[in-house]
């Protein structure tokens, strides 16, 4: 027969049980937006301004070159990271404030919109007509915003990453 006094406390939380992802999780986590926001600025700064370098005539085999190549360094850990930042107020350890989540989460929110609904837009577009400064300039507009959420997103991660798991000088129930 189970006793239902020593289950609950290891569901529940503390030190050998099952919440104990939550700290690596938000290491991981971290980690992972750290380089979406790397990658975000690069293309900010390079990649997307380099499009206007492509002589227009090649401009549609590089962008497909470009869609090719980006799948694995780009877009999978960027959804990745838009998608755990938005849910991190249900993950993150219980010492991590909600406010302080919030942040995490309206900055994956901002991105994951910013690329669906105006990014990807974008380079739909540049995959139609081909090199067009109007659409080059709106895509680094876009990323711009994703560039800036994710930013954002990663401060809010990094201060929680170095504050969890520390002894509180205040502590409150409330959180």
């Amino acid at each position: 027969m189970t006793d239902t006094r020593t289950i609950r406390p290891r569901i529940i939380g503390g030190v050998g049980t099952r919440a104990d992802w939550r700290r690596p999780h938000l290491v991981a986590l971290t980690a992972l937006t750290a380089y979406s926001t790397g990658v975000g600025w690069q293309a900010q700064a390079v990649s997307y301004p380099l499009f206007r370098a492509v002589p227009p005539e090649d401009f549609l085999a590089y962008h497909a070159q470009y869609n090719e190549a980006i799948p694995l360094v780009v877009i999978v850990p960027g959804f990745l990271s838009f998608l755990a930042c938005a849910a991190f107020p249900w993950t993150r350890p219980v010492d991590v404030p909600r406010g302080l989540a919030g942040v995490v989460a309206g900055s994956g929110l901002v991105s994951l919109v910013s690329t669906v609904a105006w990014a990807i837009p974008r380079h739909d577009r540049l995959d139609r007509i081909g090199q067009d400064e109007a659409t080059i300039a709106s895509l680094l507009d876009a990323n711009l915003v994703r560039s800036l959420a994710l930013t954002a997103g990663t401060v809010a991660l990094m201060v929680a990453t170095t504050r969890s798991g520390r002894p509180s000088r205040i502590t409150s129930p409330i959180r």
